[in-house]
């Protein structure tokens, strides 16, 4: 923590001056406007300024095509605005596939990913990519709202299809997931550039929507895992499955109309879905057991969320 001392103006003004990296950082000059909040012992100095990360460039050589789109991934979600990327060989390995893949390619599709980016330079051995949109931190409630509906629907659309075993139902979830991806990236990408007004919740969201990104990747997941199994799910298989998008919407719910109550009713839910799938491990084919396992760390990341969501109310 940097100190710096008071000084006297004129009669009774006590004056300090702000750090020039963080004004900088800003585009802050003279006769700009600040916000000053107080929070206890501490006034927050706040600005409608974004961050201004501009350039970075990585040379990606070595990564896999899952390291490759995380690469890029978080760079666009920290905020900077012109990402280079250098690489010596044209190929990488797609290690879930087991075959190798054209990094171009690779960084085509994470771009598509990504709202406001687009790939400006391309070579054999290097891709420049710029930020082109203009965010406004007024986006980020608009675009919470939007990533809760989309977990939504996809939850419902992934347990409708293994209602009537509709595999081409279930193939779908893939591109659900991605396009709930680039709304969760997006909404990242304002926080870290604009904070939440209320400084100290900005960590809080951070942390929601990123376990909302993980909710919807076991959703994903699960999904890949239906089309290579291909059977009907047994219908006790189906009745947790269905409890399990309970806690989904229950949070949404919670989320938007907080209260103690739907609080516990989470928890609540969580202890019955775990209870009654120890109850039927032996009438539920094991694959399916193994399926639902997988499902429940959506009700242990529900309940990691509802404290979150209470912090945020109180």
């Amino acid at each position: 923590m940097e100190q710096r001392k008071l000084v006297k103006h004129g009669g009774s003004t006590l004056m300090t001056s702000l750090p020039i990296h963080w004004l900088k950082d800003r585009g802050l000059e003279k006769g700009d406007s600040v916000f000053i909040e107080e929070e206890g012992n501490k006034l927050i100095i706040n600005t409608e300024q974004p961050l201004k990360i501009e350039k970075v460039s990585v040379d990606i050589t070595r990564l896999d095509r899952t390291s490759i789109l995380l690469c890029i991934q978080s760079l666009y979600r920290f905020g900077y605005n012109e990402i280079e990327f250098k690489f010596k060989e044209i190929n990488t390995t797609h290690h879930r596939k087991a075959k190798k893949v054209n990094i171009p390619s690779v960084i085509h599709y994470v771009v598509g990913r990504c709202i406001g980016i687009e790939v400006v330079e391309e070579s054999s051995n290097r891709m420049l990519i710029k930020y082109i949109t203009k965010e406004t931190r007024e986006d980020f409630k608009t675009i919470l709202k939007r990533i809760f509906l989309l977990l939504k629907e996809t939850a419902d659309c992934l347990l409708e299809g293994i209602k009537t075993n509709d595999l081409s139902l279930i193939s779908t979830i893939e591109k659900k997931h991605d396009n709930i991806s680039r709304f969760v990236s997006y909404s990242l990408r304002l926080l870290n550039k604009f904070g939440y007004p209320d400084v100290k919740k900005t960590c809080l969201y951070y942390h929601v929507i990123a376990s909302i990104d993980k909710i919807v990747d076991v959703l994903k997941y699960n999904a890949r895992d239906l089309l290579i199994y291909k059977k009907k799910l047994h219908p006790e298989t189906i009745d947790l499955w269905n409890q399990i998008n309970k806690s989904i919407e229950g949070y949404y719910e919670l989320f938007y109309k907080f209260s103690l109550e739907k609080a516990n009713e989470l928890g609540e839910n969580r202890d019955h879905v775990k209870n009654l799938l120890n109850k039927k491990e032996e009438s539920i084919p094991k694959k399916e057991i193994i399926l639902l396992t997988k499902m429940i760390q959506i009700l242990e990341i529900i309940l990691d969320l509802t404290e979150f969501r209470m912090g945020l109310e109180y």
